[in-house]
C-alpha cells in the first residue's frame, strides 16, 4: 500500500476525533441552568450518537475493504525482500542471465516464504508487550506552584492549598473529592441546583450511582465519573469553581511527579 493510500486512510479516520469535538462545540452554546437548552441539548446528544454510530461503521468498513484491496499478498512480499537481497549482494545480478537470475531468484523466494509466519509471530509477540518506558519523573521543585487550568497530563498532585489551608492527595481523584467536601459541606443547595438542571445523559454530578461506569463519592451523597483522565477530573474541579463563584486562582496544585522530559 503506498504512502498516498496510506494518508487518505489517516485523514479518514482523523475525522473521528473531529466529529466527536462537535458534540462538545454543541454543548457550548447550552445553558444549563436553563431546562428547554438542556432538553434540546439532549435531544442532539442522542441523535448525534446514532448518526455517528452509523458513519464510524462506514468508515471502519471502507478502511478495511480499501486496505485488503491494495495490500500486497505474500508471494509479492517475498519476491520485493528477495531481489534487494539478491542486489545487495551481487551488485551484477540484473545483468545475469535469466535463467540464472530466475533459479536463485525462486530459490530466495521460497526461503522467505518460509520465514513470513515466523515474523508475523514475532511480530505480534512485540505489539502485545506492553510499553513500561516511564513516562514522568520526579518534581525536583515540590514547592512550585502550579494553576488548576495546568495540563497535568503524567503529572500527580501530593498537595493542594485552598483558603490558606493545604490539603495532603495522591491522585486527582482526590483533589475533587477533597475539594467537592469543602464545598459542599458548605452549601450543598448550589450543586443541588446545578443537578436539577443538568439534564444530560452522563451528569457532570449526581447523588444517584447508575450514572457512571465508575461513580467516586466525592461528598455525602455526591457523586462523579471516576474513569477520568487527569484533564478530566480538573475540569471537575474548575465547574465546582464556577458553582461556587470561587476563582480558578484560589486553588494552588503542588506536584511530585512531572512529565519526563525527552
Amino acid at each position: 500500500m503506498t504512502e498516498q493510500i496510506k494518508n487518505i486512510l489517516a485523514e479518514l479516520n482523523a475525522m473521528r476525533v473531529k466529529l466527536s469535538e462537535l458534540r462538545d462545540l454543541f454543548w457550548l452554546k447550552i445553558d444549563r441552568y436553563n431546562e428547554a437548552d438542556q432538553q434540546r441539548g439532549v435531544a442532539f446528544d442522542e441523535k448525534f450518537e446514532q448518526q455517528r454510530d452509523k458513519l464510524f461503521h462506514v468508515i471502519d468498513s471502507f478502511t478495511a475493504f480499501i486496505e485488503k484491496s491494495f495490500a500486497p499478498n505474500a508471494e509479492e512480499i517475498a519476491k520485493e525482500k528477495a531481489l534487494q537481497k539478491l542486489r545487495a549482494e551481487f551488485s551484477d545480478f540484473d545483468s545475469w542471465n535469466e535463467e540464472a537470475k530466475k533459479a536463485l531468484l525462486e530459490r530466495e523466494i521460497q526461503t522467505i516464504l518460509i520465514e513470513i509466519p515466523k515474523r508475523i509471530i514475532a511480530k505480534i509477540k512485540t505489539d502485545e508487550e506492553p510499553n513500561r518506558s516511564p513516562k514522568y519523573q520526579v518534581n525536583c521543585q515540590p514547592d512550585k506552584i502550579y494553576s488548576i487550568d495546568s495540563d497535568f497530563t503524567h503529572c500527580r498532585p501530593c498537595f493542594f492549598e485552598f483558603r490558606n489551608k493545604k490539603y495532603a492527595v495522591n491522585n486527582w481523584a482526590m483533589v475533587l473529592r477533597e475539594l467537592a467536601n469543602i464545598l459542599y459541606t458548605e452549601n450543598p443547595a448550589l450543586i443541588a441546583e446545578f443537578i436539577a438542571k443538568d439534564l444530560s445523559k452522563k451528569p457532570l454530578f449526581s447523588t444517584e450511582t447508575k450514572n457512571y461506569l465508575r461513580p467516586l463519592e466525592i461528598a455525602d451523597g455526591l457523586y462523579v465519573e471516576s474513569n477520568f483522565s487527569a484533564k478530566q477530573m480538573c475540569n471537575s474541579c474548575k465547574k465546582l469553581l464556577d458553582i461556587y463563584g470561587i476563582a480558578h486562582s484560589d486553588i494552588k496544585i503542588y506536584l511530585d511527579r512531572i512529565p519526563k522530559k525527552l
